[in-house]
């Protein structure tokens, strides 16, 4: 298999087709969630078992000790704006689940027939993908579901065991069986990516789709793992350079904000909310083409490999 031949054609597609720069925003992977406690009272206990440190932390912002009459005037003031504010995140995140798995599908369903000389565009690639949706949606939940039985056969056994006194033997299953679900999960996120290709191009069944791509990487496991180092090392070169990138805008952007405020205040504070949202929007795009590059990558290689098996 031509590894770079793969890769050079990967890149001429996202550079000659950015609407796939699009769906590569959409399909790029969710951030973690972080703590939100920082910024509220920490509640502790005393040695007689009553809280004290929030208690005298809100006892401080109000006052007086916090009542529900407090909590009452509070809801009314500020529930309506409460509930709205949740509703509409609730929206935002469904919709954008929703919009990453469409684009999911039509990254895959895009370069497959760009790869064939047809014609695909932004309004036809989405098409690809709303029709696609819940079939990659389910393959989706199985790969969780797998994941989440394997770690119930891991941590499950091993508390009881532990609970009932039979340490070594728990210790023993405990090792054993992490190592068993590293194994099980790393094949998970070698073959499930080939899963939505079989999903989308081949247009099989939830089970056939997670089946083929199975015996898929069980047939080319090598070229497989081969092109996935490849586009790691690809990944690792581009992060440094788009990280080294930044340091450069940002270092050069706060030499100019910091000569404007010398000048103006409210000019530099105008200036760093446009530097800033002009940063984000720049590493998003970027992002978007690095995903579209990556993900055209594998299909290109799943297309490559199944014309040989054909």
């Amino acid at each position: 298999m031509d590894y770079f031949g793969i890769i050079k054609k990967a890149y001429e597609i996202i550079v000659k087709h950015k609407f796939l720069w699009i769906f590569g925003i959409l399909a790029g992977g969710y951030g973690g969630l972080r703590s939100f406690n920082a910024g509220f009272p920490n509640y502790s206990y005393n040695a007689s078992g009553s809280s004290s440190s929030g208690v005298d932390g809100w006892t401080k912002i109000l006052g007086h000790p916090l009542t529900s009459a407090d909590i009452a005037a509070f809801w009314a003031n500020w529930g309506g704006l409460i509930i709205g504010l949740t509703i509409a995140l609730l929206v935002i995140a469904i919709l954008m689940f929703v919009l990453n798995l469409i684009s999911q599908g039509a990254l895959v369903g895009s370069v497959e027939k760009i790869s064939k000389d047809q014609k695909s565009n932004f309004k036809d690639g989405f098409r690809l993908g709303a029709k696609q949706f819940w079939r990659i949606w389910a393959v989706a939940i199985i790969y969780l579901l797998m994941i989440l039985v394997s770690l119930c056969i891991w941590i499950i056994p091993t508390c009881v065991l532990v609970i009932t006194g039979v340490s070594v033997i728990a210790a023993i299953w405990g090792i054993l069986f992490f190592f068993v679900s590293l194994a099980f999960w790393i094949l998970i996120g070698l073959i499930s990516p080939y899963s939505l290709r079989v999903v989308v191009l081949e247009k099989f069944g939830i089970w056939q789709s997670i089946r083929e791509s199975l015996h898929f990487f069980r047939d080319n496991w090598v070229r497989v793992i081969l092109m996935y180092l490849l586009l790691l090392a690809f990944g690792f070169a581009f992060g440094l350079a788009l990280g080294l990138a930044i340091l450069i805008i940002v270092a050069v952007l706060l030499v100019i904000g910091y000569g404007l405020y010398l000048a103006t205040t409210i000019g530099a504070i105008i200036y760093a909310a446009v530097a800033i949202f002009a940063v984000l929007i720049a590493i998003a795009v970027i992002s978007g083409a690095y995903n579209s590059f990556y993900s055209s990558a594998l299909t290109l290689t799943y297309l490559e490999l199944g014309k040989k098996k054909s």
